[in-house]
């Protein structure tokens, strides 16, 4: 598999697995990924926000990559991820050249939020808000 297939594969393996799991955990009582209004600065869960609710996660990849150069009937060159056992058809002659190497790196990734828990917050937070705008207007009345 060539590694932008892998990293793409990943990513949406993981958005899809924390979509699909949250009606099945909201049936059980739980949330995954709820809104939140920002978190302790110590916490280290994310590392930035896209909104007040949305936050960006960091997805670490240490990927064992092999790059490779062939020539011959079918030739290819690439970087792919290393596989432990190849399996190829036969008929094929053949001459390559392959290194592999590890390679990490970090992706940001904004998860797919609970909409229940975005919909409560949301209501919450305009609630506080009407109430601050309908505070500030008596006092400059009185």
């Amino acid at each position: 598999m060539h590694l932008d297939e892998f990293v793409k594969a990943t990513l949406v393996q993981i958005v899809r697995g924390v979509h699909d799991a949250q009606e099945a955990v909201r049936d059980l009582g739980g949330i995954v990924n709820p809104a939140t209004l920002g978190a302790s600065p110590n916490a280290g869960s994310y590392f930035a926000t896209v909104d007040n609710m949305h936050h960006v996660f960091l997805v670490d990849f240490d990927v064992a990559v092999e790059v490779s150069e062939s020539t011959g009937t079918n030739a290819e060159a690439g970087l792919s991820v290393a596989s432990f056992a190849k399996l190829g058809a036969g008929g094929k002659s053949a001459n390559s050249n392959s290194t592999s190497n590890r390679i990490a790196f970090k992706v940001p990734l904004a998860l797919p939020i609970d909409k229940a828990s975005q919909t409560r917050l949301k209501s919450e937070i305009a609630q506080v808000d009407a109430q601050i705008r309908n505070a500030s207007f008596k006092s400059e009345w009185q």
